[in-house]
């Protein structure tokens, strides 16, 4: 099993499979990466990238963006990395624009579950948010992810002073008895001023929510994250930035759409890059090397100091 400098497992991986995204999102902090991306792996490359991981213990895998469906051959990235043995739970993050006409399929392909971007429901301050994205389109979405049972379906609000934090019990409400979890999330300070202006800070709401639920759930290997169960609705409070226990407790391998490794979120000085020497003919086992704990002189940076974060 993979073990970071501190000594934490990571068994699940986050595959970036494209950065580009048809929604221009105020507050996105395009999974840290700040240059664009070289050419993009292909479906195969990312089989392999999983299958490697596997063998070190990875048995979860969300594939991200950028806009994932925006790849015309999602569904083929899908069933490449369902059929991956020794991966239990494959899901992927989505503005859901696209998920209507796909979430059958992708649902056969192998896809377990999707996470939902959706801070409003208001069409006007959705359309603000994602400058131009229609609201509508979102929520047929999320409906077709629930009718095709990729679930538990998580939304993931975004909660903005002065925008939506009046939303979050009409949000509740909206979901409420239905396989939905919604995450409520603080801005991470991607942009200095846009967070000064925005952040929420959710520790009062999320006092409100333990005094109301009737069962509390801590998710251990989530970050320590609780889930709070209400009559009908399950609430999530995720708070990435000043927050020990989100660091602590991160078990993520993150990889770029462009084939790097890429151990924290937050930084971009350490990546390692895979594909080139994938490309180039590379061995499972010279492969496998360039993994944290590998050996090589990459892997042993990936350990070092500030090692593998989430």
């Amino acid at each position: 099993m993979l073990r970071d400098s501190f000594g934490r497992p990571l068994t699940s991986m986050r595959i970036s499979i494209t950065q580009r995204c048809n929604f221009r999102c105020r507050y996105c902090h395009h999974e840290g990466i700040t240059e664009s991306a070289g050419e993009e792996m292909t479906p195969q490359e990312i089989r392999r990238v999983v299958s490697l991981g596997a063998r070190f213990g990875v048995r979860k895998v969300k594939l991200t963006g950028g806009e994932p469906l925006v790849r015309r051959d999602v569904v083929e990235i899908v069933e490449e990395v369902a059929g991956v043995r020794g991966i239990e739970d494959l899901s992927m993050t989505t503005n859901a624009y696209y998920l209507a006409e796909l979430a059958h399929e992708l649902k056969r392909a192998g896809l377990d579950r999707v996470n939902i971007s959706l801070d409003t429901l208001r069409s006007d301050v959705f359309s603000w948010i994602t400058r131009g994205g229609e609201l509508e389109r979102v929520i047929a979405g999320i409906e077709a992810a629930l009718e095709a049972k990729l679930t538990p379906v998580k939304i993931n609000m975004v909660v903005m002073k002065g925008v939506n934090e009046d939303e979050i019990h009409e949000m509740l409400t909206r979901f409420s008895g239905r396989d939905v979890v919604l995450q409520l999330i603080e801005l991470v300070a991607s942009d200095e001023d846009f967070f000064r202006r925005y952040f929420f800070d959710l520790d009062a709401f999320e006092e409100e929510l333990a005094k109301r639920a009737v069962a509390v759930h801590e998710r251990r290997f989530m970050h320590g994250r609780r889930q709070y169960q209400l009559n009908g609705a399950r609430v999530e409070v995720i708070k990435p930035m000043h927050n020990s226990r989100f660091c602590a407790h991160c078990t993520r391998l993150r990889v770029t759409a462009d084939g790097k490794f890429k151990p924290c979120l937050m930084r971009s000085d350490n990546l390692v890059d895979f594909l080139t020497p994938m490309r180039r003919g590379a061995s499972d086992e010279e492969l496998e090397r360039l993994f944290p704990g590998g050996g090589t002189q990459e892997g042993a940076l990936l350990q070092g100091g500030e090692g593998w974060r989430s």
